[in-house]
């Protein structure tokens, strides 16, 4: 049987495990274990000081490995957007999960009720009654059942219900499907980033809207006692909302839009491969390795070490940086470590990682979610 790019991918990791970061193959997604665990027990102490239940977005990491580690320090359950990364954490043993993504068809009603009956712990977030009458069918003829979270739209304009009387109707027309169980209600505002000088405000705003519907579900006698939310940006003023379930994903590994670069777990180690262009080096990933996903003020990395280095554009194997502000441009052949703009986006092109500690590659982080968008 012919090697698969995985199967090629993951071999070449392998072999770099034992090696320092200068020694080893590039370009690589390389995670600093160290960086990691302090990032995941940060947040799990918050939420234990405040009583939240910590649900991680593993559509950050999309790795086993990682997310059995967030549940080991403590949290409830592990949140994924699509039914075929929640395969691979049920595979890995995960026993609670939560869909948030409106799932449709019935191949995905099917494949939940199998997770379902598997023995997972499910819960789907919503924002109609059609994917939830799929699921109410697959759910009630395999005898299996499921909670359901109605999703607001606070201020993102994604998906969610707009309005509180609309999440109610809905809420309402969800209670009366077999299998399935309102729990609460969901939100994420992604509208609040980080460096807005009026997050706290929008937060509010959004808290308003979160007790609003939970008055409302509470007064026509629905069931509203998980209240599911968050995110990286407004992780640490959770405690300040009704949010009762905090669902950050990118704290895992952080990035150019999250953190500073000391404290992001994740970088491309990549190798300057020309410099035949005055004023700028060219390194060996691009948009295959970096992604595209864009940063406010431009660019598609931080170069660690050197910040008026400046990542200027990517073509898909090729990465641009005007070197052209440092006293002492890189050379032929050295490595640079670049934090991408968007872990997320960043790591869903990577079969593996480079588990690294003391700038030594400890071993291999697979993974096993990448590219499951179905």
């Amino acid at each position: 049987m012919t090697a698969t790019g995985a199967d090629r991918t993951l071999a070449l990791l392998e072999a770099q495990v034992g090696r320092t970061l200068a020694e080893v193959e590039t370009p690589v997604a390389v995670i600093d274990l160290d960086r990691l665990e302090a990032n995941l027990t940060e947040l799990q102490a918050y939420a234990d000081a405040h009583r939240l239940a910590l649900w991680p977005h593993a559509k950050t990491h999309k790795s086993p490995e990682i997310g059995r580690r967030q549940l080991d320090l403590g949290a409830a359950g592990l949140t994924v957007a699509k039914t075929g990364e929640a395969q691979v954490f049920q595979e890995a043993g995960v026993t609670r999960l939560l869909v948030h993504y409106p799932p449709f068809g019935d191949a995905k009603w099917e494949r939940l009720a199998d997770l379902a009956a598997a023995g997972v712990e499910l819960t789907v977030a919503v924002d109609s009654v059609e994917p939830a009458e799929g699921l109410a069918r697959a759910f009630d003829r395999r005898g299996v059942s499921a909670e359901l979270l109605v999703e607001l739209d606070v201020g993102l304009h994604r998906t969610g219900q707009t309005t509180v009387a609309g999440a109610v109707e809905v809420a309402e027309r969800l209670d009366r499907l077999p299998a399935l169980a309102v729990a609460g209600i969901s939100s994420y505002p992604g509208h609040c980033r980080r460096g807005d000088p009026d997050v706290a405000a929008k937060l509010r705003a959004v808290d308003g809207l979160l007790r609003e519907t939970r008055d409302a579900l509470d007064r026509a006698g629905l069931r509203c006692d998980r209240i599911s939310g968050g995110s990286t940006p407004t992780r640490h003023l959770t405690h300040t909302t009704c949010v009762n379930e905090l669902r950050a994903g990118t704290y895992a590994l952080l990035d150019r839009n999250e953190a500073d670069d000391e404290r992001c777990a994740l970088w491309i180690e990549a190798t300057v491969v020309s410099n035949a262009v005055h004023g700028q080096v060219v390194v060996d990933g691009g948009s295959k390795t970096f992604t595209s996903d864009p940063y406010p003020d431009g660019g598609h990395g931080s170069v660690i070490g050197a910040p008026a280095a400046w990542f200027a554009r990517v073509n898909e194997e090729h990465g641009y940086i005007d070197v052209s502000s440092l006293d002492e441009a890189p050379r032929l052949g050295d490595h640079l470590q670049i934090v991408p703009n968007h872990a997320c986006g960043c790591i869903n092109l990577h079969d593996g990682a480079l588990a690294v500690r003391n700038g030594v590659v400890d071993h291999v982080i697979r993974i096993a979610g990448r590219g499951l968008v179905r």
